[in-house]
């Protein structure tokens, strides 16, 4: 019923007419007249190089099953809504580490299924997992168990997103029809600003009645109104940043995608067609810097421990998601022709920690201001003085306070800095591929002397920080280094293995006692994510700036 009310004259109509939607179609036109015509003379150029070489979106559903068939379930007509309801439920568990009850995360997880029915089925980019009736069947559960006001009007939010998503792809067809796109744009008001497109945005991405359904229940209402609304996000920027990283980890691994796809609905393609290769260029240590900004804000708003959680929890969701190919992405472009390879290859030894260290944010809600030029810039040694050396100690002081959460001794807090430094220094210096993949021990020993040193995390059951410290250790290996060329280890481990294995073992964590159970995710999201983020060989960071770096050298041959 409520899919039949999505596409209903009256909603649809409804939905055309927002202001939402004017902005979906400004957005739409401005980016189909300035980032796609990428052909000079008959040759490929900027991003449409780096797509040429990209492996493709949609589809993931058939190793998904193949997996879940081994491990979860007998009968495969029971497996496709196992895999739909836990594409939510999963990142709910990675974000909202405070949550108690691993059964309201999969309820909110399966209610959420309404939304993944409008947005995938019949897309390009489909995970070819069934029609609206596979979606249906994992979105019943919670829908009927779900109760309350705030689920309620959830539920009617799913049904606006929804529309929304329907008149934001009629609005694109329409682009077509423009002759003189700067003078509609003109006449229009102008370009998106980034406040009004991270609002579409939203409801694009179906966050509001994600943030909802969560922010209602008892570990988080008490930073919301009656309705689920986290109050901080409008009083402090830090926090507002960081509750939109999960907008903004999804902007970097599409970016490519999107592009191909023609999907006009993402802020770094947005700002990347505005601004050019400058409003993007460093995009993904800003958003890493976000998180680390929102523990350290001293401001009287509560829910800077909580956003920064949820920041890290989408950090690593989105890197490892199969649906989103990060590692797919960057083997195959570190193994493509010289000028993809070197745009997304690795800063050489001595160059990878200083940008990360010194890249600060100015102050605000959004990372671009009005005209799309980036609110982040490089101070102290990153800025013009090659010889100074890298900022081991402050990237170290970022990696514990991710990692901790309160009550920390001082001789725990030295021991996981002496570990942080050690690795850090190692990333900074080795080379050969052989040699980062052999940190993975370091991280690990790190991940260990946090849980060690956490006031409730010491009495752990060593099954399960056995088995966590296992998998810090085949991210690192897998996904943040990744396979060498013409190794079998990419055969070895599939994404869909180590996505699954990573869900299964967050879950298992929720069987723990409260104070055990948040402190072994906090420890655990903080160390990958600093793997992932302050290591100096960040996934995000590759994919950002290579294509802000294919862009630029794009913009080079239209002026010469």
């Amino acid at each position: 019923m409520a899919i039949d009310t999505v596409f209903c004259q009256e909603v649809s109509s409804s939905a055309e007419m927002s202001p939402l939607a004017a902005a979906a179609l400004i957005t739409a036109a401005s980016m189909r007249a300035s980032l796609w015509p990428e052909r000079m003379n008959g040759t490929e150029r900027g991003l449409a190089v780096v797509a040429a070489t990209a492996p493709k979106k949609g589809g993931e559903a058939y190793e998904l099953i193949k997996e879940y068939l081994r491990y979860h379930a007998e009968q495969k007509d029971s497996v496709v809504p196992m895999i739909l309801r836990d594409f939510y439920a999963s990142i709910y568990a990675w974000q909202f580490i405070r949550s108690t009850d691993g059964h309201i995360l999969d309820l909110c997880g399966s209610a959420l299924c309404l939304t993944t029915a409008i947005d995938y089925v019949g897309a390009v980019d489909a995970p070819d997992d069934g029609g609206y009736d596979a979606y249906i069947a994992a979105a019943s559960e919670g829908i009927a168990c779900l109760t309350g006001e705030a689920a309620t009007q959830a539920l009617r939010d799913m049904v606006t997103a929804d529309a929304f998503m329907v008149a934001k792809d009629a609005m694109a067809a329409k682009c077509g029809e423009i002759i003189d796109t700067e003078k509609f744009i003109r006449v229009g008001g102008g370009r998106v600003t980034p406040n009004e497109f991270l609002l579409a945005r939203w409801w694009d991405a179906a966050m509001v009645p994600y943030h909802r359904l969560i922010m209602s229940t008892i570990h988080y209402n008490h930073l919301t109104d009656d309705l689920g609304t986290f109050k901080s996000a409008d009083k402090c920027g830090k926090i507002k940043r960081a509750v939109d990283s999960i907008i903004r980890y999804d902007e970097i691994v599409d970016a490519i995608s999107d592009y191909i796809n023609k999907e006009c609905f993402n802020e770094f393609l947005v700002a990347l067609s505005v601004g050019g290769s400058k409003a993007i260029h460093g995009y993904a240590n800003a958003v890493g810097r976000v998180t680390d900004d929102a523990l350290e804000c001293d401001c009287d708003a509560s829910g800077h421990e909580e956003a920064a959680e949820l920041a890290m929890g989408a950090c690593l969701w989105y890197l490892l998601a199969p649906r989103y190919m990060a590692r797919r992405q960057l083997h195959s472009y570190t193994g493509a022709e010289d000028m993809v390879r070197n745009a997304y290859a690795w800063p050489a030894p001595g160059a990878r920690l200083r940008t990360i260290a010194d890249t600060c944010l100015q102050p605000g809600n959004t990372l671009h201001a009005t005209d799309w030029q980036p609110l982040w810039g490089v101070t102290g040694s990153s800025a013009g003085n090659t010889g100074q050396p890298p900022s081991v100690h402050r990237l170290a002081r970022r990696i514990i306070r991710r990692s901790f959460i309160k009550d920390v001794g001082q001789e725990a807090l030295h021991r996981s800095d002496t570990a942080a430094r050690s690795v850090l220094e190692d990333c900074e210096t080795l080379d050969a591929h052989s040699d980062l993949s052999l940190l993975s021990e370091k991280w690990c020993h790190l991940f260990e002397t946090v849980v060690a040193g956490s006031p409730a995390g010491g009495d752990v059951p060593y099954p399960t920080t056995r088995e966590l410290r296992t998998l810090v250790g085949r991210i690192w290996r897998h996904t943040v280094v990744g396979p060498d060329h013409g190794s079998t280890e990419a055969a070895e481990v599939t994404d869909e293995r180590l996505f699954i294995d990573v869900d299964r073992a967050v879950r298992q964590t929720y069987l723990l006692r409260p104070a055990q159970g948040i402190a072994v995710r906090r420890a655990f999201f903080g160390v990958t994510t600093s793997a992932v983020e302050l290591s100096g060989l960040g996934p995000y960071a590759r994919l950002g700036d290579g294509a802000a770096h294919m862009h630029s050298l794009a913009d080079v041959t239209l002026q010469s």
